[in-house]
């Protein structure tokens, strides 16, 4: 007989090392974990027993999933006018980065989503008002996967794309390193901001860019 479906029992897919993940980010590294609890995000804050924040890192599998996940995060197909000011772009650097060890992570993806009980629309479609349930449930998949270092899914944003959320813990060994042969683009200019124009053209989003 199958197990219950359930949050409490998900399952998880390897991922090796070596594969290459992108942030877009202020810090120049991309390495940075983010402690910050000013905003709910779909998987994070996420809290430890003492209090204290558990680390999260967020990123995409490809260059376009990574911006569509942050640059152009709250555009949604049915909005009339879409448009990114550069607040959103401008200060920010595109990151490419590499899987520094075998990872496990909790699988959100078709097969993973059937496993838990859950669909696509709720967990990985949801609006920010829906964030205080996805982190809830984030917290179940954590406490039933405890030697898992993430989830991974089918980008929200950019649906030929996989996102990953990260968790950091103490005593585990790196999961990130630098890329050993691609370099950071700046979002604000030269090839970064020409790969920002082009995925806004594509998308029919009005990308504002000084002075332009």
């Amino acid at each position: 007989m199958p197990s219950a479906r359930t949050p409490d029992r998900p399952n998880v897919v390897p991922w090796p090392a070596g594969e290459t993940l992108w942030r877009v980010s202020t810090d120049p590294t991309g390495l940075a974990f983010s402690t910050w609890t000013g905003r709910l995000n779909r998987f994070s804050p996420l809290y430890r027993p003492d209090g204290s924040v558990v680390p999260a890192w967020y990123g995409g599998t490809t260059e376009a999933g990574a911006l569509f996940e942050s640059v152009f995060h709250d555009i949604r197909p049915r909005d009339i006018a879409p448009r990114v000011l550069p607040n959103a772009y401008a200060n920010r650097l595109l990151v490419p980065l590499e899987t520094a060890r075998d990872l496990e992570l909790v699988d959100l993806t078709s097969l993973g989503l059937h496993a838990i009980g859950l669909d696509r629309k709720r967990l990985i479609e949801t609006t920010s008002s829906r964030y205080p349930w996805t982190i809830g449930i984030a917290e179940r998949l954590r406490a039933g996967a405890q030697a898992a270092d993430g989830f991974a899914w089918v980008s929200r944003a950019h649906d030929t794309s996989g996102a990953v959320v990260l968790y950091e813990e103490p005593g585990r060994e790196p999961m990130l390193r630098p890329h050993p042969t691609l370099l950071p683009m700046a979002l604000g200019l030269g090839p970064g901001l020409e790969l920002l124009r082009e995925l806004a053209v594509k998308a029919r989003i009005t990308l504002v860019v000084p002075g332009a």
